[in-house]
């Protein structure tokens, strides 16, 4: 049998046992209730202070204003004892019955030691000091290295890529960048997110080409705890939740395995994605920005590629073209290579130049940056030959480059341009049409060159 026979009497019980003090006064502000520990920090006896009205025991209390609006007080320092008792942190809070109406008011002492609070509002500090060092981690780990600053190139080609990411960047719709290997399109996503409204959200960037395909989805999506075997006790949340408020870059999307595409696709249509092992729907909001080098349209037509989600994706197209397609950057870029490297002193020679502009640089802008490095470790004093570049890089034996004299590079670039040229015409017997598509060139732009050098088709 229990030994209390009314609810009030485990009520007083439970209240007297608490640390901190609890005082109920009704509308009239009579205490009707106070507990042990409230009526220490006011120096008397429960039994002393029932019936009184709280303003004779407490003259500067505030009961009365919150009995008449009805709106609680937090966390006022009061001094509740004699004029040297020491200052309390009280919350006055409204009771309401069971119909809303207002039926009095809990006054509530949580400390009776200052030095309580001091070592509360420490730990505070310290726990808040270590989240910010948590957020400024995250924040700087999910915020965009480069901006449109960093896409070095001032030929034509890059000038309208560079007023298209601008313009893109201002709309929320997904972006598609196309381009060969080494071209740059990381940095065109960070640059596309840096400039939109969305610069402050995270940049959660996944290469698809290197997840394995069992851990796409809950890499993607994430998992419920308890989701499969193995799983973190407590989840995880996946990449695209991680992107919420921010944009979410899909590097290599074309390595995206179908049934990944297929549930990507709906969460593109229903802004919404459930963890792996959940049905609980979670809302997200980014914008999705997608990569590739691979050649989507054939990709369509293989079926590895889904229609639906391709219509998805490439709301507007960023194509960035190969490097040997704008030969006006290939010098700056290699220059600003050497100042990376801390060596602006050191310069190229005219043939070393003639031959960068000559070459084809497949791998592209990676490429040429590795190759500037590999030369200025080589090299022999303050002058980077060809031959301090990689052997499989500028073979000097393949192109059959006539030696430049020092002189402007527009010359420069003319005559390698000619030489190119013309070895071209050679190789496809002649043929224009065959020279032009090799080149990457229209035929008109072609003749005009061949007028232009002097360069006769036979």
């Amino acid at each position: 049998m229990s030994p209390f026979t009314k609810n009030s009497e485990v009520t007083s019980l439970i209240l007297d046992s608490l640390p901190m003090g609890v005082l109920f006064c009704d509308m009239d502000g009579v205490i009707r209730f106070v507990n042990k520990a409230y009526a220490d920090l006011l120096g008397q006896r429960p039994e002393e202070l029932l019936g009184r009205d709280i303003t004779e025991i407490i003259p500067h209390s505030r009961a009365r204003v919150v009995l008449r609006d009805g709106r609680a007080e937090m966390g006022e320092l009061c001094q509740l004892g004699p004029g040297n008792a020491l200052p309390v942190i009280v919350n006055r809070i409204p009771v309401r019955d069971g119909q809303g109406r207002l039926a009095g008011m809990v006054s509530q002492a949580i400390f009776n030691d200052p030095e309580e609070l001091k070592k509360l509002s420490s730990k505070i500090d310290h726990l808040g000091h270590t989240l910010n060092q948590y957020k400024r981690r995250i924040k700087a780990s999910l915020s965009p290295q480069y901006s449109l600053r960093s896409i070095l190139g001032e030929s034509a080609p890059m000038r309208r890529l560079k007023q298209q990411v601008q313009s893109y960047a201002q709309l929320d719709a997904p972006v598609l960048i196309l381009g060969a290997t080494g071209a740059g399109k990381e940095l065109f996503a960070h640059a596309l997110h840096a400039e939109s409204p969305r610069a402050e959200g995270p940049l959660v960037s996944i290469n698809c080409a290197a997840i394995p395909k069992d851990l796409f989805e809950s890499e993607l999506f994430g998992y419920a705890r308890g989701a499969f075997s193995g799983a973190h006790q407590d989840g995880k949340i996946g990449q695209i939740e991680l992107a919420d408020k921010g944009t979410l870059f899909l590097d290599e999307i074309g390595e995206m395995p179908p049934e990944i595409q297929a549930k990507l696709l709906r969460v593109l249509e229903s802004r919404s994605i459930c963890r792996v092992g959940s049905v609980n729907a979670r809302n997200v909001d980014f914008r999705l920005v997608a990569a590739t080098n691979r050649n989507i349209s054939a990709m369509l037509s293989a079926g590895s590629f889904r229609e639906d989600l391709y219509y998805r994706i490439n709301t507007f197209v960023l194509e960035i073209p190969p490097l040997r397609d704008r030969a006006d950057d290939i010098l700056p870029i290699a220059r600003y290579v050497l100042s990376r490297m801390g060596l602006e002193h050191l310069t190229f020679s005219p043939e070393a130049e003639a031959a960068m502009l000559a070459f084809s640089w497949p791998g592209n802008v990676r490429q040429l940056h590795n190759a500037v490095v590999h030369a200025a470790t080589m090299r022999h004093g303050d002058l980077i030959e060809v031959d301090d570049f990689p052997p499989d890089t500028l073979p000097s034996a393949d192109l059959p480059l006539r030696t430049v004299a020092a002189g402007d590079l527009s010359d420069i670039m003319a005559d390698t341009e000619a030489v190119v040229i013309r070895k071209v015409l050679a190789e496809q017997g002649g043929n224009v049409s065959r020279t032009a598509r090799t080149l990457h060139i229209a035929r008109a732009t072609l003749y005009e060159k061949l007028r232009k050098y002097g360069i006769s088709r036979r």
